[in-house]
């Protein structure tokens, strides 16, 4: 990670960095279409990590880093997954033409987030990175750091979407927050031609909102919703087979696919299963 690096992001561009005169700020915001909703166990949450930068006292943003983890009150835990990938407006923030994080695993950049913490309760740590702002580039195929043509005015013309991605609900019922934390920032001061290195300065990094809530139900699992939508009908199929396989997947809900009641899904609830779908 970042502060964990030889060569991190903080070190990389803090290092040299002249102390702010005028208060430059970053806001970042958390959303969710759950937002206050009630949903299924299992269920899909959507969310979406927006920002601006303030203008008028500098050139757009240099650097931006956020961790997304669960609330320590949370009835149950997960390990988020990591960002869907890296928007198109901030390609130059990423590997390999930016910096940032190394990828685990894959995706091949950790731009999308590293998971940190014990198994199943792993947060989403240091989303985000940084331009190239010092004037050279590295070879092709250094894997970080490939461009060193710096776009100005990133995230000044309006909300940009620094990251997006989705999880699955707990199965435990109760209310749960998921919310933004430990927010790291840096604007251009400059964007100058090369071989000229760009100046940056530290930023301060507004969350609003920080957070967002929702709540699984707590009523019985219906056992045809497989996938635990909320839904009883064609998605559910593709689920049910892929639990009838000798490796299933982990089921969404105690009682998924299980319709006749014997404590696992099997054979002998095909018929039961379409039945169910067809309101039989």
């Amino acid at each position: 990670m970042f502060h964990l690096r030889t060569i991190g992001i903080a070190t990389f561009f803090f290092a040299s960095l002249p102390i702010p005169i005028i208060a430059q700020t970053v806001t970042l915001s958390l959303s969710s279409p759950q937002n206050a909703a009630t949903v299924a166990p299992g269920g899909t949450i959507n969310w979406s990590i927006g920002f601006t930068v303030s203008s008028g006292n500098n050139a757009g943003l240099a650097l931006l880093s956020v961790d997304l983890v669960q609330g320590t009150a949370n009835p149950a835990k997960i390990d988020i997954p990591p960002a869907n990938g890296v928007p198109t407006a901030m390609a130059g923030f990423s590997r390999p033409a930016g910096v940032s994080n190394p990828g685990e695993t894959n995706p091949a950049t950790g731009y999308v987030g590293v998971q940190r913490g014990a198994a199943g309760e792993k947060n989403l740590k240091q989303v985000g990175g940084a331009q190239n702002t010092l004037g050279q580039a590295l070879p092709p195929g250094s894997g970080m750091a490939e461009s060193a043509n710096v776009v100005g005015g990133v995230g000044q013309g309006g909300s940009v979407t620094l990251a997006s991605g989705s999880f699955n609900a707990p199965a435990t019922a109760g209310t749960y927050v998921y919310q933004l934390e430990n927010p790291v920032a840096s604007v251009l001061t400059a964007v100058n031609p090369l071989p000229q290195h760009s100046p940056v300065t530290e930023a301060s990094a507004i969350l609003a909102p920080a957070s967002f809530t929702f709540t699984v139900g707590g009523a019985a699992c219906v056992a045809c919703d497989v996938n635990c939508d909320g839904e009883n009908d064609a998605r559910d199929i593709q689920t049910f087979v892929a639990r009838l396989l000798p490796s299933p997947p982990a089921a969404c809900s105690a009682c998924a696919g299980d319709l006749n009641g014997s404590g696992g899904l099997t054979v002998a609830d095909i018929g039961p299963f379409v039945a169910c779908l067809l309101g039989t």
